[in-house]
């Protein structure tokens, strides 16, 4: 009986093996591709990789489940003033490569300036005005926010571009403590709510690990911002640049496409590429993956199992962005969810799902918002906790509001890959970046590096493509 078992698994892996194996002769010639590199992901990386990579004479294919690039960045056009409106990416980092990369394109760029809303601090669970919010001083947060670069710099190659050396470990006891621990430990309360406006996208981040927070405000982002060198596109469309980007790569992206299976090894990889048109086979001799590497994301790529199980890992956010009108709102403010409870430093973090402000569009009738959700929160329930926030802005009597119509509506489902503080200590990074790589695949995005835009760039540029190219 032993014997059969063994018989009838060794069957049974023999099978899986030959199902899995992708057969080319079942492709014709003119659906098959061949490239150096393929490239899952036409978001920041994916683009800024297949571009860098064709300037420098390599073939690729841009593999992108839209119909466009851009990833995170989303713009609506106003049919009235037919003024563009960016609601998903706002600024960008001055970081080096940045500005030249806007350059390659002819699309000019401005500094980003904040407008002159005015702030409205609201309880979002009753609609109420927060009563003396604690704003603080200009000297307060001065102080604040030097003693918090001061200590970010200390740490800044643990974050920046990527995190490859949280993967060569030991992990300060700064960065594995909690955020909240850290404020505290730091006395940096006067400068919360600058750090929050880089970081609500983690969701509750007085109880994730420090060094997920300063990813996406560390010494850079301090720098940056005292110096006033964040930019901005001088069309204030940040999808200029991708559409361009797209007529660069017109004849090298699959648009609106999906990877259905893979064959990997040390000698390149095959790709099924799915879409409404049928089935292309992507053949090349190196990938790289931008996309986040959850489990379901990985699925397709033949992972062996405890590869699969460093994605099942992943802590994270879902995100909805959006712009709504006929809320009868008055142009010109930000209204801020903010809690009452100073204790979690005001921050509306109670709920896993939260919508973090409504934010004047500059179009008269158009405001935005964000939705930080926890990844069992849906598109719909999205839609229902903006309204929700409206209707008590409405029923607190701090807002009259009305019924609004989303103009536009945008998931960056998920965000914010990071893990539990027992596994950055016990090695996860490690293992994780064992595989850079492996099998012909590399990977960049969010899960190596922040969650910025300009910051995946200079981890793409400094980190990914030079192993693309010498391998």
């Amino acid at each position: 009986m032993a014997r059969l078992a063994c018989s009838l698994t060794f069957l049974a892996l023999v099978m899986s093996s030959y199902a899995h194996t992708i057969d080319e002769s079942k492709f014709k010639p003119e659906d098959i591709i061949t490239r150096d590199v393929a490239i899952v992901g036409g978001g920041a990386s994916g683009t800024y990789a297949a571009v860098r990579l064709k300037d420098q004479g390599k073939t690729v294919a841009l593999i992108e489940r839209d119909d466009h690039l851009g990833g995170h960045v989303n713009t609506y056009s106003d049919p009235i003033s037919e003024t563009p409106i960016d609601y998903g990416v706002l600024a960008y980092l001055d970081l080096p490569g940045n500005k030249e990369f806007f350059a390659r394109f002819n699309v000019s760029v401005e500094p980003a300036t904040n407008p002159p809303w005015q702030s409205v601090y609201a309880d979002f669970t009753t609609g109420e005005v927060v009563p003396n919010y604690p704003s603080p001083d200009e000297e307060a947060l001065g102080v604040a926010l030097g003693t918090y670069a001061q200590v970010a710099a200390q740490y800044n190659d643990y974050i920046f571009p990527g995190l490859e050396k949280l993967a060569a470990g030991p992990i300060p006891e700064d960065l594995s403590m909690t955020f909240g621990n850290f404020i505290r430990k730091y006395n940096l309360s006067a400068a919360m709510p600058v750090i929050w406006t880089f970081t609500q996208g983690t969701g509750n981040i007085l109880n994730a690990p420090t060094a997920f927070v300063m990813r996406d405000f560390g010494a850079i982002h301090v720098q940056n911002l005292l110096s006033g060198s964040f930019f901005v596109p001088s069309s204030h469309n940040n999808s200029q640049l991708y559409g361009a980007a797209l007529q660069y790569l017109a004849a090298d992206s699959l648009l609106s496409s999906k990877v259905a299976l893979s064959n990997r090894d040390e000698n390149g990889v095959k790709l099924i590429v799915k879409s409404s048109s049928g089935e292309k086979l992507v053949k090349a001799k190196k990938l790289i993956i931008t996309i986040p590497p959850t489990k379901d994301n990985m699925y397709p790529f033949d992972f062996d199992k405890s590869e699969t199980e460093l994605f099942s890992r992943w802590q994270y956010m879902n995100s909805y962005v959006a712009i709504f009108s006929g809320s009868d709102l008055p142009d010109g403010l930000t209204i801020v969810n903010t809690s009452p409870d100073t204790s979690s430093f005001n921050l509306p973090t109670s709920s896993d799902s939260f919508l973090w402000r409504y934010y004047f569009t500059g179009t008269p009738g158009l405001y935005q918002c964000q939705v930080v959700a926890a990844p069992t929160l849906g598109k719909q329930s999205a839609k229902d906790l903006i309204r929700d926030g409206l209707r008590k802005l409405d029923t607190a009597g701090t807002f009259a509001t009305k019924r609004i119509d989303f103009v536009a509506f945008a998931d960056h489902n998920p965000i914010e890959l990071r893990v539990s503080q027992d596994d950055l200590i016990n090695g996860f990074y490690g293992n994780l970046y064992e595989l850079q790589g492996k099998k012909s695949t590399w990977f960049t995005g969010q899960a190596w590096a922040s969650d910025y835009t300009s910051i995946l760039w200079v981890f793409t540029e400094m980190s990914i493509l030079p192993a693309i190219l010498a391998a």
